[in-house]
């Protein structure tokens, strides 16, 4: 039987529990991964597909989420153009990354097919395990949010590299913002016709920018990919953190649910956004390293928050699962959602 309670949240439907699932919910919390990692490298990983499909399997096998996210990295798309990625104990690290309009010529805007994207190979095998138990996710990152890390070279709190590359460069900036964008385009469609039933955009890093650039650079591209891609007539859910200042404007993009981080109240959210505009989220991934009783009351309290939880929301974290998260806290997590019914939280006895 077809778990829908994700795609019917998305549809506005009403529920009788929120569906949930957990960004970075396959990872190094899990025993089971770090199993599969002591013999792989990451990149190994997400380009091998069985291995891709195991790990993406665990949490839903561990936890019956309500959706299954596909394992791969935003990166991907990156190192396809002709970046050259490779992911040490400090993160993802692009070792040529773009410094001129010189380098942003040389990219490529790779075909979009499994010999080119083994994570769309792993999606579709996905799609003969679970996908008539439950939804598949897939992801990208947010054309913004991979220019970053393809002008600083890595992780940053904030992307000063980046950001002095997109005010130095506008025009070459726009050029390797478009290029971007036509990437991902081909490669989530890939993913919908692999077998994905909603796609997510990561566009972590929209909040170091102020409202001007945020319209002037990151908004026109993440528009038009969400534009280019509503043919495809799947979900679309996006993810930004730490956007306040930011969310009038992203609110008005034709996405079917907006993912939020903790720092977010989510019925000011809905209050000032309008209930057409679903909701994710948003429990602060550090409450998941303290103990079962905070876990469940702050589960409990997330969701009591919105007034109206059975219509366009889902339960997730307002970003990943931390890898030193105890297993049995994201137990007491989900369990406290599935307990819901009838408008009321029920403490298994």
């Amino acid at each position: 039987m077809f778990n829908d309670l994700l795609l019917k949240a998305l549809n506005k439907e009403i529920v009788p529990r929120p569906p949930v699932w957990l960004m970075r919910q396959a990872g190094r919390y899990l025993p089971e991964y770090q199993k599969i990692r002591s013999r792989v490298g990451f990149l190994e990983l997400c380009n091998t597909p069985e291995l891709a499909v195991e790990v993406s399997l665990q949490p839903y096998e561990r936890f019956k989420t309500d959706a299954v996210i596909v394992f791969s990295d935003i990166l991907l798309p990156a190192q396809k153009m002709g970046l050259e990625l490779e992911f040490t104990d400090e993160g993802p690290r692009i070792n040529n990354l773009i410094s001129n309009a010189s380098d942003i010529k040389k990219l490529q805007i790779p075909m979009a097919n499994e010999e080119t994207y083994p994570t769309l190979t792993a999606i579709n095998m996905l799609k003969k395990e679970v996908g008539e138990k439950v939804p598949i996710i897939g992801f990208s990152g947010a054309p913004w949010t991979l220019f970053c890390y393809m002008t600083e070279g890595y992780s940053s709190n904030n992307f000063n590299k980046a950001k002095t590359f997109l005010y130095t460069n506008p025009q070459a900036s726009h050029q390797l913002l478009s290029k971007i964008t036509n990437t991902l385009f081909l490669y989530l469609t890939m993913q919908v016709n692999s077998g994905a039933h909603v796609l997510q955009i990561f566009d972590t890093w929209a909040g170091i920018l102020s409202q001007e650039d945020y319209r002037t650079f990151a908004l026109p591209y993440l528009r038009q990919l969400i534009s280019d891609l509503m043919p495809l007539k799947v979900p679309i859910i996006l993810y930004t953190n730490n956007s306040h200042h930011l969310l009038p404007k992203i609110s008005m993009l034709k996405i079917a649910a907006l993912s939020l981080d903790w720092r977010c109240n989510l019925q000011e959210v809905r209050d000032n956004f309008g209930a057409s505009l679903g909701l994710q989220g948003n429990l602060d991934p550090g409450v998941l390293l303290t103990n079962q009783t905070v876990v469940r009351e702050k589960t409990k309290s997330m969701i009591q928050s919105l007034k109206n939880w059975q219509t366009g929301y889902i339960c997730n974290l307002g970003h990943g699962v931390l890898p030193q998260t105890p297993v049995e806290n994201v137990h007491a997590m989900l369990d406290t959602v599935f307990e819901i019914a009838n408008e009321s939280l029920v403490y298994a006895k």
